[in-house]
């Protein structure tokens, strides 16, 4: 009975080195139009229909095996025997060495399944040549115990490679994995926070989307290395697209929707964000309803100001408070500018009439840069108070803007 295992269990081997080239063959094909992620999938459907073929022929011989053993039968046994299952190891030896060697090449869990597959080949063959000896020696009932131990061996493994490769082909990744991967991405300077994972194991490849907080400034560096880490962390090739959020962004947001639960606010815009990692400074300017007093309004920036000191990351909140019937609001960069332009430009300045050589406005509550033309003789400290006075005329026109004054200078 054991020698009857091993011998469906060798012609099934054929079969399943022949599903495992094919599988193998069409996985290693590139992505298409059509198969966007490649063929890696026929990697598992090849191992599901060997463990389908190894599940129904070793149920035969496990149900063999215990009708023998209710029924015994009479057994001979020769030399040609043991000859057999000793050509047989050695068989299973080589195939189970070449394909290792495959495996490692092309990577592909298929080949690697198959070694391992040949080397447990080798230890069922040792254990058919035990019970063979052991119905030699007149003990019977060893050739269907054998047979019945074989076949309940080989259908743990196939029950194993069929649960394998249903998870490759529902996308069911073990959680394992996962905890890898979020340890992986954490353990990288700059990631503050895993948002999210997504991935999915295809053969020896893992694919996947990622989505992180990071500090500002480290978006572009941090994709790079976080497949790094994970192809180093995981052994395996990885294709993972990354989505990094900056802590400044996710700051932002949290500020919005803070401020909408405010009474009393109407809107927030001119967020700027200063500072280093876990200690930002948050400067805002918030809109409110023009007929409140004072004490309403001090009333509603301090209340937003303690909520946004309660962002994590966040150690001071600065919040400006802006009358909603501000005309500045209701214009576009350009039209303020352009009032800018029309309030300098030709401007008497004790006796120096204002010459523009460039003038920017941008982000709301407004960054501008303004740049003169001063002649090359005048003195530094003239040419100061003459910026310093354009500056003031510009905070006049904007309350609470961002106003750099560069000056060039022309030959008179």
């Amino acid at each position: 009975m054991g020698i009857l295992a091993e011998a469906m269990h060798s012609a099934l081997d054929s079969l399943t080195s022949l599903i495992t080239f094919l599988s193998v063959r069409y996985s290693a094909k590139p992505p298409d139009s059509s198969h966007t992620y490649g063929h890696r999938k026929y990697d598992s459907i090849g191992g599901l229909i060997g463990a389908a073929l190894l599940l129904v022929t070793m149920s035969w011989v496990a149900l063999e095996a215990v009708i023998r053993l209710i029924k015994p039968v009479e057994i001979e046994i020769g030399i040609i025997p043991f000859i057999v299952m000793v050509v047989s190891i050695a068989v299973d030896a080589e195939r189970s060495r070449a394909l290792k060697k495959a495996a490692s090449i092309t990577s592909s869990r298929a080949l690697e399944a198959d070694a391992l597959h040949f080397s447990s080949d080798i230890f069922t063959s040792l254990t058919v040549i035990a019970g063979l000896f052991l119905v030699k020696l007149g003990i019977k009932a060893a050739d269907p115990i054998i047979g019945l131990f074989i076949s309940i061996l080989f259908l743990r493994s196939a029950v194993k490679i069929a649960k394998d490769s249903l998870m490759d082909l529902t996308d069911r990744i073990d959680p394992s994995l996962m905890d890898e991967i979020r340890k992986a991405c954490s353990d990288i300077p700059g990631v503050i926070r895993v948002n999210r994972i997504r991935a999915r194991s295809v053969g020896n490849m893992v694919l996947g989307d990622i989505s992180v907080l990071v500090d500002s400034g480290m978006e572009n560096r941090i994709p790079k290395e976080i497949s790094k880490r994970i192809s180093e962390r995981l052994r395996k090739d990885v294709d993972f697209i990354v989505e990094t959020i900056s802590a400044d962004e996710e700051i932002k947001e949290a500020v919005k929707r803070i401020s909408s639960e405010i009474n009393g606010v109407i809107e927030v815009h001119g967020i700027k964000i200063s500072g280093f990692n876990r200690e930002k400074k948050v400067s805002v300017h918030a809109v409110v309803d023009p007929d409140i007093d004072i004490v309403r309004a001090h009333e509603i920036s301090d209340a937003l100001e303690r909520r946004i000191k309660e962002i994590p990351g966040v150690v001071e909140a600065i919040v400006h408070v802006d009358p909603a019937d501000l005309p500045s609001l209701k214009m576009t960069d350009k039209e303020l500018a352009d009032m800018i332009r029309r309030e300098l430009e030709g401007r008497k300045i004790d006796d120096y009439e204002v010459i523009l050589e460039s003038l920017e406005v941008f982000d709301p509550p407004w960054t501008v840069n303004v740049r003169i033309v001063l002649p090359k003789s005048m003195p530094l400290k003239k040419a100061h108070e003459i910026t310093h006075e354009v500056e003031l005329i510009v905070r006049r026109i904007l309350p609470g803007a961002s106003v750099t004054v560069h000056f060039s200078s022309y030959k008179i």
